[in-house]
């Protein structure tokens, strides 16, 4: 046998193996004898392939619907926020009026703006993180105390079902 043996196995010039090229992730993964991923590990449609934020918002959707059906355009008219955490202003008022971090905040509506309720994903899922089936009911009772904070009425008007859950908190 003579010359120099070569095989190319990933269809480079050998010339720029050195070159300081280099390549993606998708062309350096290993598929060994074409068994690559065949495609995606959760189809959307499954409720696993949602993220954690995509699944909160879900639920905010789903407790402003419930909420629009007895109120209606009322509560549709409310612009819906969701933050991760509170902001240091948010959270230095809460320490100076001696109150714990709020799962969401409010602002009532001035002749340029809206009402917004505005819902903390990161407060609300550590209060719920040993039993995450609580999740619902605690965006749900959030969204219920911060209307009726901004409409100056018992949460039990705005919602009858308010108070069955007992202390949450």
């Amino acid at each position: 046998m003579s010359g120099k043996l070569s095989i190319d196995l990933d269809g480079r010039d050998p010339a720029s193996l050195h070159s300081g090229s280099t390549r993606t992730f998708a062309e350096r993964k290993r598929n060994r004898h074409g068994r690559g991923r065949r495609g995606v590990l959760m189809p959307p449609p499954l409720p696993g392939a949602k993220t954690r934020a995509e699944r909160f918002e879900d639920l905010l959707i789903e407790s402003a619907e419930r909420l629009a059906d007895r109120w209606g355009a009322r509560v549709s008219s409310i612009d819906f926020r969701i933050m991760m955490v509170p902001s240091t202003k948010v959270l230095q008022q809460a320490q100076n009026a001696g109150s714990r971090v709020p799962w969401a905040t409010n602002r009532s509506a001035r002749p340029q703006r809206t009402e917004r309720i505005t819902l903390y994903r990161r407060t609300i899922e550590q209060a719920c993180v040993h039993s995450a089936d609580l999740l619902p009911e605690l965006i749900h009772i959030s969204i219920v105390e911060q209307l009726a904070d901004m409409w100056a009425m018992d949460p039990q008007a705005i919602d009858p079902e308010y108070g069955i859950w007992g202390p949450l908190r």
